[in-house]
């Protein structure tokens, strides 16, 4: 019954949205005709659009393509424990993904009905429209369940630890709709008080307590040992009609994630120290494509620039071509301008004295293999242009881990193996923060600390911070070859 409930309103939210897409879809052409009468001849662009009448079917792609995106960027998951933040979250991954899509659609089959100027007004209203839409109904939802109104009672098995926390943040947001009606645990606690709720019965009473209680949901935090005999209980809920629901927080782990998913009818619980959210990668792809393919062809000039540079100042080829370690440790072929002489591994050896990095790795500023050419590539960071060509083959990402190599791997501590475990990239944190003090453990440390915390907003913060880490650079070989003058 619960669930059929909770179709239903899904379904109900899902019409209410396709009502709004449609209000959205008729704003720009009633802001047209509304903006029109008092700045006439001003408004050319929306002047060329058709009527509405002409672009009206429309949406019969738009509403669907906006409601599967919405759907595929969570929107209509329960929205009894959503936060407006994260309903507006959805729906700016839903838009932003349905204005794309949108657009291509557009561009290809050539619709004369509809402008940039359309699509740009469009999604911004759909944009505004939405979140309004949301408010609302998030705004009532919350009043009524404040209210008792659309609650549900939960029992919770188990009043250890996990429970105890777990009824608290029940307990403080009172606008889910939750009502704790008590624990079961073992027959020796029964009757004792955890926090603000008593330990009403034995979990061996689940079956009675279940036929003599209205109970929405069974919600089971218990101790991995009670796991053997919870599909006992599961089954019990199951006859009744009840939902079960287990905490999957079973194992004491630092940094993975539990995620449950479905493969092919097996349910599988995985255990993941790495981000797969496959939108939010999905979009940094195409930003890494989009930007590399933008600063390769505007950065022509200067590509030729170095080749002309490094081909009279050493002999050689102009690329240094090296094995480095992709993800997950796949070997792949990085490029770069050649800013060493020939053969400058097989000098290592003689010049490990100069090290300045703690660690497996090798770094020195003033590193004798470096050719006067690559010092200036060096200093402005143009060494690393070729390197938008790894970006577009998969093999790396704009932002992200300095992609290793074999040797240094092979050093490697086991902790930080799990750099591996995320894509390469051209910029890490460590490269924008502290770029010229190079400490191994550190570095490492930042690394895993970017792979643990990653979104598209940190990606975007290290975007912002490359400028001032290239200024810091040339202020700082400015001042070393003073020091060398």
């Amino acid at each position: 019954m619960i669930y059929e409930h909770d179709q239903l309103f899904r379904r109900i939210v899902i019409a209410i949205d396709c009502l709004v897409v449609g209000i959205a879809f008729c704003l720009p052409y009633l802001l047209r005709d509304s903006l029109s009468y008092f700045a006439p001849g001003k408004l050319a662009r929306l002047h060329r659009l058709p009527s509405l009448q002409e672009s009206a079917w429309l949406l019969t792609i738009v509403a669907p393509l906006w409601i599967v995106s919405l759907s595929h960027a969570g929107m209509y998951r329960s929205l009894r424990e959503k936060r407006l933040i994260d309903a507006c979250w959805n729906i700016f991954e839903g838009s932003l993904l349905a204005s794309i899509v949108f657009s291509v659609i557009a561009f290809f089959l050539k619709f004369e009905v509809i402008s940039r100027t359309f699509i740009t007004t469009f999604s911004l209203c759909i944009l505004v429209t939405l979140v309004a839409e949301k408010c609302l109904i998030l705004a009532l939802l919350h009043h009524m369940r404040r209210r008792g109104y659309n609650s549900r009672t939960l029992l919770i098995a188990g009043s250890g630890k996990r429970a105890r926390r777990f009824a608290h943040i029940i307990k403080t947001n009172p606008q889910w709709g939750f009502r704790i009606m008590g624990f079961i645990d073992e027959e020796e606690r029964v009757g004792m008080k955890v926090g603000e709720y008593e330990v009403i019965g034995a979990l061996k009473d689940l079956a009675s307590i279940l036929d003599n209680h209205a109970v929405s949901e069974v919600i089971f935090l218990l101790p991995r040992k009670w796991l053997a005999g919870l599909e006992v209980h599961i089954d019990t809920c199951e006859k009744v009609g009840v939902k079960a629901t287990v905490a999957i927080d079973l194992f004491n782990t630092s940094v993975a994630k539990p995620k449950i998913k479905q493969l092919h009818g097996f349910p599988l619980l995985s255990l993941d120290a790495t981000p797969y959210d496959v939108f939010h990668l999905l979009i940094k792809r195409f930003v890494d494509i989009l930007v590399s393919l933008i600063v390769l062809v505007s950065s022509l000039p200067v590509f030729m620039m170095a080749v002309v540079a490094i081909k009279l100042t050493s002999p050689g080829p102009v690329f240094f071509r090296q094995i480095r370690c992709g993800l997950y440790g796949k070997p792949f072929t990085l490029y770069k301008f050649r800013t060493m002489i020939v053969d400058a591994d097989k000098m290592l050896d003689k010049i490990r004295h100069l090290n300045e990095s703690k660690g497996p790795v090798f770094h020195s500023r003033n590193d004798p293999r470096v050719t006067p050419a690559g010092r200036i590539l060096r200093m402005m960071s143009l060494d690393e242009l070729p390197q938008l060509f790894n970006v577009l083959k998969g093999d790396m990402s704009l932002i992200g881990p300095r992609p290793p190599i074999p040797d240094e791997v092979e050093k490697y501590e086991r902790w930080q193996r799990r750099r591996l475990s995320f894509r390469p990239g051209i910029v890490c944190t460590w490269q924008v923060s502290n770029r010229f003090q190079p400490d191994f453990q550190k570095w490492m440390q930042m690394d895993l600390d970017y792979i643990d915390n990653w979104s598209l907003v940190l990606d975007l913060k290290i975007l912002f911070k490359i400028f001032p880490a290239l200024f810091r650079g040339l202020m700082y070989w400015h001042i070393q070859m003073e020091k060398g003058s």
